[in-house]
């Protein structure tokens, strides 16, 4: 499952119709590679997903490539800890 507070981003993967934005490519990939696996893609308020919002936060302060492994910074942490005591499940 995927997850995106982007809504425009989520309804150009969702369309139908040819993409002939210049995001076209970057789409066309997206699509391919949700094809390869039981995938499905939904907007989310990014209020609602608190580590993403802070990993974005993070990358555009820190504006270099980072790679955790096993771990992560310390924010995401403590707020993936608070995103899943807020999780509802339907």
């Amino acid at each position: 499952m995927i997850e995106m507070d982007s809504i425009v981003a989520v309804k150009l993967i969702q369309a139908q119709e040819v993409d002939r934005s210049v995001y076209a490519s970057l789409i066309k990939e997206i699509r391919y590679f949700m094809s390869l696996y039981d995938s499905c893609i939904t907007h989310i308020n990014h209020s609602n997903n608190k580590v993403s919002d802070s990993l974005a936060k993070f990358a555009r302060l820190e504006g270099r490539t980072m790679t955790w492994i096993g771990s992560g910074p310390s924010e995401a942490l403590e707020f993936a800890v608070i995103d899943c005591m807020d999780l509802v499940i339907e």
